[in-house]
């Protein structure tokens, strides 16, 4: 048609304006009635994308005010949080409102774009929802941690107040449980790749957030039965060693009893794990998997609590052990290692250990993993260092040190790489954490797609302070309602070659050699386990395969061993493919023993479904 315009016409184009094309149309009706409906869609046309191109911006400025939101609450600045979830509710607002409506209805509709429209509307409602019922929660929380509210004060934790963040906790989950749903109702697998990439990464972001309030909403609910207010409760605090590396984390070195009674915690009794000897027979009868993977040596030493990688497990040992030797009754058990240590140290500051001289951030791992060991040739001195350093640190801690945003941020990185760990004999005290991070337990029945990466020093020695690894896994492909799943784990020896003594090489111990192993070599047991239901079906190391994989039954789970001898500076890799079990089509969550070593590689990967 527009081809079709005669000179006149164009000429006369400009100086209509609307009255004149009104009454152009009446003189030509029938290119009227074509050419005003051309006007209609180019109009309806503009229409749109100025919508969508607002609701962009909308959206791009709700994420700047998000991360704003963010940094104010991590930083504790209650004031500055409060003007950015004002920003926030009012783009959010905007953006729900552009793409609630018949304008962003024809977008859904049209092919191409539909797909993408949909999601972006269901992503501002979610937004917007969130603003309204998710986040002011969070805020009012930020003004007590900003107020000091939840410190405690010579060694007495504030109850009430810790009690009062419950329900508010509870409601923030429950938006981001509504907000996690509505995002997983878009089928994502039409969407182009900007949109699709935003759309997963606000799915994730509020998968992830979902589960730390789900976890402050159960801390809410269990800290103050913890702290004695329905009785007085004593718990094993259990430092483990990560320079003789266990499935947990590290040997179980030192061990505290804490007391806590209406709010008020002290250490009571510390002990040394070295001078209870093993036993003829293990401290609690172990499960066939149990002994046919780690053998008696499991239940029959003290220290040894922790080679099980399932938490509820290792508090049993400890806490069995414990009351058959020192007698009394324990509530529960917390496993943490030196790096959590050094992270809350970065919120107290240095901590004076009496007379030993000062802790920090900085080295507080070097010396209670490493130099006590170069300077103390007596397992009870190194004992007596390392309870001493356990003792102060919690004290400053109990003391209410610290910026109170910095001492949780610190705990939540702890527990987010597996180095704080409880568990609770009290049943509903661990029914409230049961699932969680936390709670690290290894279930048969699991739905997820769990895979396990743990490692054992296999030389009684303390040379995996010198062990840096980093393992990884993909989900490649789906089928059969399961996914095929493979990975990496890249073990490097950073030990020098001489100059370590017998107290860290463990080449002599007891007047035993251990073989051929020379000092500086280390001799590390690497256990891989599939999900439940799952199997296990390549296993390499430096490419060299072992063929057939042979696995055995732990609680449920497929496990194979890897055990291996590294030099000084050398670097190898194990290689593995397995298969997740029925209906795990889900996220892939790897779970990796926590090193000597600053950050950890447990993480969730996307499922291949």
């Amino acid at each position: 048609m527009l081809c079709r315009v005669s000179p006149v016409v164009r000429r006369r184009r400009r100086p209509y304006g609307w009255r004149g094309a009104v009454r152009w149309v009446r003189e030509k009706p029938a290119r009227g009635v074509a050419l005003g409906g051309l006007a209609v869609v180019l109009l309806a046309v503009a229409w749109i994308g100025w919508t969508a191109w607002s609701a962009a911006g909308d959206l791009r400025q709700v994420e700047r005010s998000a991360l704003l939101l963010r940094q104010e609450l991590e930083e504790g600045d209650a004031d500055g949080a409060r003007r950015a979830l004002e920003s926030y509710q009012e783009r959010t607002g905007s953006a729900s409102a552009r793409t609630d409506g018949p304008t962003w209805w024809v977008l859904e509709q049209t092919p191409g774009v539909g797909d993408d429209a949909e999601a972006v509307a269901t992503a501002a409602a979610v937004l917007d929802d969130l603003g309204e019922n998710g986040l002011p929660q969070l805020v009012d929380a930020a003004e007590l941690v900003a107020a000091r509210s939840f410190n405690p004060r010579d060694h007495r934790f504030p109850l009430e107040t810790i009690a009062s963040v419950r329900e508010p906790a509870r409601e923030s989950e429950e938006a981001f449980d509504d907000a996690a749903t509505a995002l997983d109702g878009v089928d994502d697998t039409g969407l182009t790749g900007p949109v699709g990439q935003r759309y997963g990464d606000l799915r994730d972001i509020v998968l992830d957030a979902r589960a730390t309030l789900g976890s402050a909403y159960r801390a809410a609910e269990l800290m103050p039965s913890l702290l004695g207010a329905d009785g007085a409760r004593e718990h094993l605090l259990v430092f483990e060693n990560n320079a003789e590396l266990r499935s947990l984390g590290g040997l179980a070195g030192s061990i505290s009893l804490i007391r806590a009674e209406e709010g008020e915690v002290h250490i009571v009794a510390q002990e040394g794990t070295s001078q209870y000897g093993g036993l003829e027979r293990p401290v609690v009868p172990l499960t066939e998997g149990e002994e046919r993977v780690f053998g008696e040596t499991l239940g029959q030493w003290f220290m040894n609590a922790s080679m099980t990688p399932d938490v509820p497990r290792a508090a049993l040992l400890a806490s069995t052990r414990w009351e058959r030797e020192l007698g009394g009754s324990v509530d529960g058990v917390f496993f943490v290692d030196p790096v959590a240590v050094s992270y809350l140290l970065t919120a107290t500051g240095p901590v004076d250990v009496p007379g030993y001289g000062p802790v920090t951030s900085a080295d507080v791992v070097r010396k209670v993993e490493n130099e006590i060991y170069l300077t103390a040739a007596n397992r009870a001195e190194q004992e007596d260092y390392q309870n001493a350093v356990a003792e102060a640190v919690f004290d400053a801690f109990a003391a209410g040190r610290g910026d109170p945003v910095q001492v949780i941020r610190m705990l939540a990185t702890g527990v987010a790489e597996g180095r704080i760990r409880m568990h609770s004999f009290v049943g509903s005290e661990q029914a409230q954490i049961t699932g969680t991070e936390i709670a690290g337990e290894l279930s048969a029945t699991d739905q997820e797609a769990h895979v396990g990466i743990y490692l054992n020093d296999a030389l009684e020695s303390k040379m995996t302070y010198y062990l840096q690894y980093e393992a990884e896994v993909v989900a490649r492909s789906c089928s059969g309602y399961a996914q095929e799943v493979a990975g990496s784990l890249q073990l490097t020896n950073t030990a020098p070659a001489t100059g370590l003594p017998e107290t860290v090489t463990g080449i002599f111990r007891g007047g035993r050699f251990y073989g051929e192993i020379e000092p500086g070599q280390q001799r590390i047991a690497v256990y891989l386990t599939a999900p439940a239901g799952g199997s296990i079906d390549g296993l390499s190391l430096d490419e060299r395969a072992f063929d057939p994989v042979a696995t055995v039954d732990y609680g449920g789970r497929p496990l194979a061993q890897v055990v291996t001898v590294l030099d000084p500076g050398e670097t190898q890799r194990i290689d593995f493919e397995l298969r997740t079990g029925p209906g795990q089509t889900g996220q892939v969550e790897l779970d990796v023993t926590p090193g000597a070593f600053p950050g950890s590689s447990a993480t969730v990967v996307r499922s291949a479904c």
